[in-house]
C-alpha cells in the first residue's frame, strides 16, 4: 500500500500542478484507490461466506431425513416420559388400590417402577443425543472439508 502511495505522489508531481493541487490530488486519489482495493477484498470475502453457507444449506439438505428422525425419536421419547406419569403411573396406582395392595408395599413398588421407567427413558435419551452428536459432527466434518475447497476454488480465481 505504501509503495502504492509513492507512484500516486510521484505521478501527481509529474503532472505539473502547483504542490497544494498536487497533494489534494494524491489523497484523493489514494482513498479512492484503497476504497477499491478494501471493497475487492471484502467481495472475496463474502464469496467465499456465501459459498460456504451455500454448501452448509446443502449438506443440511442432504441430512434432512436424519435430522428429521432424530427429532421425531426426541419428541417421541419426550412424549412417552409425560405419558408415563401423566397416565400410565396413575393406572398402575389405581390398580394396586382396588387389588387392595398394602399402601407400604404398593408405594415401594410404585418407587422402583419409577426409578426403573427413569432409567430406562434417561439411557434411551442418552443414546439419542450421541447419536445426534454423530450427525452433527458428520455434517460439521464435510463443511470442513467443503470450505476448504470453497476457499482453495476461490483463491484461484482471484490469482
Amino acid at each position: 500500500m505504501q509503495d502504492l502511495q509513492k507512484m500516486i505522489q510521484e505521478a501527481v508531481k509529474n503532472s505539473g500542478a502547483d504542490e497544494s493541487i498536487s497533494t489534494e490530488l494524491a489523497n484523493k486519489l489514494e482513498k479512492e484507490l484503497s476504497d477499491f482495493v478494501t471493497l475487492n477484498s471484502l467481495k472475496a470475502k463474502l464469496s467465499v461466506l456465501f459459498e460456504y453457507e451455500k454448501n452448509y444449506l446443502e449438506l443440511v439438505k442432504e441430512f434432512k431425513e436424519e435430522i428429521k428422525f432424530a427429532s421425531g425419536i426426541q419428541e417421541d421419547l419426550r412424549k412417552e416420559r409425560a405419558k408415563f406419569f401423566s397416565e400410565t403411573l396413575k393406572e398402575v396406582s389405581s390398580t394396586l388400590t382396588e387389588s387392595q395392595v398394602e399402601n407400604k408395599v404398593a408405594s415401594q413398588w410404585l418407587k422402583e417402577l419409577v426409578d426403573s421407567y427413569t432409567k430406562s427413558l434417561d439411557l434411551s435419551g442418552g443414546l439419542i443425543e450421541e447419536h445426534t452428536l454423530d450427525m452433527i459432527g458428520t455434517i460439521r466434518d464435510k463443511a470442513k472439508s467443503q470450505k476448504n475447497s470453497v476457499e482453495i476454488s476461490n483463491q484461484k480465481s482471484d490469482a
